[in-house]
């Protein structure tokens, strides 16, 4: 039974999950202190949890919401048992390797986040309640998200569906990034249909070539049917000067392209274009 969580990551992600939750929250000790005195105001309603700044007794389930580029450091502040289980709400592909890689102990289930646009300044959160957490089967898992009302889907190819999730974002988060703009203000645009399809087609090769199964019409009609004002992740951090997690989005792509002899123009363009931003 999951009684202590742990949730990893406090940014837009992380604030909305804990606010649904009994958790102890993990952050960097030397912001400590500013999370004590500054708390998370989501939708109007603030809220001050449970922040800590070292893992002394390992939880039942960690919950990792932070940007993919602060993994490393993340399981290195970590401490699991043997029936932990772990899962990662960060974009892209890897991070359940890597995890799994690191504590190979642990029960790492696969996992993606759906939500519209979290829209976050500082402190200040806005979301409108969209989110929905896709896995893979895990019994204990499923119980806890059902006591604690938190919405879930159990996919039974996970693999399949967060490659079609990284689909999405490998469009629209680098896309919004270097156009600086809304869902709305791109899908006004005539040529940006056209764009995205050549940025998918080199993903979709690659996902063929790892044994995956994608449809971009399911990854077009979902970009089209974003809300209108939602900015992503990506965008946000680019209008905030933070550091970007292109290396989770093109540059997992450039890598599996090299790793399948398979060219990669478009995820070389936007690598480029955002590691110079």
């Amino acid at each position: 039974m999951i009684k202590d969580v742990l949730i990893v990551g406090l940014g837009g992600v992380g604030s909305v999950y804990a606010s649904m939750m009994n958790a102890r929250i993990l952050v960097k000790p030397d912001r400590l202190e500013y999370y004590k005195n500054n708390p998370t105001i989501i939708n109007g309603k603030e809220y001050s949890f449970n922040y800590i700044s070292n893992v002394f007794s390992p939880p039942d389930l960690i919950i990792i919401a932070a940007k993919f580029y602060n993994l490393d450091e993340i399981l290195d502040a970590l401490s699991v048992k043997k029936d932990t289980i772990i899962i990662s709400l960060m974009n892209g592909i890897s991070s359940e390797n890597i995890i799994k890689e690191r504590f190979p102990e642990a029960e790492v289930v696969p996992s993606y986040l759906i939500c519209n646009s979290i829209i976050r300044s500082d402190r200040e959160i806005i979301h409108d309640g969209v989110n929905k957490i896709v896995m893979g089967e895990n019994k204990e898992l499923t119980e806890f998200f059902e006591s604690q009302n938190i919405n879930y889907e159990i996919s039974t190819d996970i693999k399949s569906a967060m490659w079609q999730k990284f689909m999405l974002n490998i469009a629209a988060n680098q896309l919004s990034a270097v156009t600086k703009m809304t869902f709305g203000e791109m899908n006004s645009l005539p040529y940006i249909e056209s764009l995205l399809r050549k940025v998918l087609d080199e993903v979709v090769l690659i996902a063929e070539a790892e044994g995956v199964r994608v449809n971009i019409e399911t990854t077009i009609n979902t970009f089209k049917n974003m809300a209108p004002y939602g900015k992503t992740s990506m965008l946000q951090d680019i209008q905030n000067n933070r550091r970007t997690e292109i290396d989770a989005f093109a540059g997992t792509v450039i890598k599996l392209g090299k790793k399948y002899n398979i060219p990669t123009p478009y995820s070389n363009v936007f690598n480029y274009l955002l590691n110079m931003a």
